[in-house]
């Protein structure tokens, strides 16, 4: 009897002790689960405060980028203020040599034939000039384009004549490749030649580490009943893919002492006129722009 009452003694505790043991488990897994969860959440703290230390140094960078950029501006206008400035006395002393060129060919008439010939050279670049400068009074003061219905070929002609000076001095080559027989396109001829000359100015600095090949070949051809492209490829270094997307940015330039506005400025003009101002780079070397242009819907060609 004693033997018995001591197992049933015995089973109790052992009860007791597992109920006990049962008990502390669910604890520890209570405190466990409730640790886990806190780490959890200092960990998300921590992260959030990572991202948010992050987005301030973000928001540090864009704020003093937008102030470089709104200093930039201004000095754009105080440059616009003085062009305007310096347009208007320029116009003066062009217009003496005009007079003076004119006067000397007068008395030249009948005789000195090559002399009459340079007097006349004068007065026609007087007279380009004389335009350039009245289409940029009228740009600054944003008044409406001079649309002219135009050969694009005679345009792209007359723009190398006005940089071959400057492409002689650089020791590049300028091809023309332009299609026979295009319509004729309707724009701003100094405008259109204002993008025209950014590009191939632009595949000059292209060329500037080129030792061979150094050449910008410009080419017109028709791609549609409705539409003329006109391509600048030079041989050049290529554009950083990381550069393409935001080249045509305001502002955005790779050259130390560039202002960032000449390509956007041109796909701006591309873009008045209609068309589309676009870059790649080609298979081989260098960089091709090229936009298009509408065909001038007056013309029967």
């Amino acid at each position: 009897m004693k033997m018995r009452k001591t197992t049933k003694k015995h089973v109790s505790k052992n009860k007791i002790r597992d109920g006990e043991r049962d008990r502390l488990k669910k604890i520890v897994r209570r405190q466990a689960s409730e640790l886990k969860t806190k780490n959890k959440r200092l960990r998300n703290g921590a992260d959030k405060q990572k991202q948010s230390e992050a987005q301030i140094q973000i928001d540090i960078k864009e704020i003093a980028e937008q102030r470089e950029e709104l200093l930039h501006v201004t000095r754009v206008g105080k440059l616009a203020e003085f062009v305007s400035s310096l347009a208007h006395e320029i116009s003066q002393p062009l217009t003496a040599i005009l007079s003076y060129a004119q006067a000397g060919q007068r008395m030249l008439a009948g005789r000195e034939p090559k002399l009459r010939e340079i007097l006349q050279y004068i007065i026609n670049d007087d007279q380009r000039a004389a335009e350039v400068i009245q289409r940029l009074r009228t740009l600054l003061k944003k008044s409406v384009p001079e649309m002219k219905s135009l050969d694009i070929n005679t345009l792209i002609n007359e723009t190398v004549v006005l940089i071959a000076t400057d492409a002689s001095v650089r020791n590049v080559i300028l091809k023309s490749e332009l299609e026979n027989d295009l319509p004729f396109i309707r724009g701003d001829r100094i405008q259109l030649q204002q993008v025209l000359l950014n590009l191939i100015s632009n595949g000059f600095d292209a060329l500037e580490s080129s030792k061979e090949n150094r050449e910008i070949v410009i080419s017109t051809k028709r791609l549609n009943a409705d539409t003329i492209s006109v391509e600048v490829k030079d041989s050049g270094c290529g554009i950083p893919s990381r550069n393409i997307a935001k080249l045509f940015t305001h502002f955005f330039t790779s050259k130390p002492d560039g202002l960032g506005m000449g390509l956007s400025i041109s796909r701006s003009i591309v873009e008045a006129h209609g068309g589309r101002l676009d870059v790649k780079n080609n298979p081989d070397r260098g960089s091709t722009f090229y936009f298009t242009i509408p065909v001038d819907k007056k013309d029967t060609k």
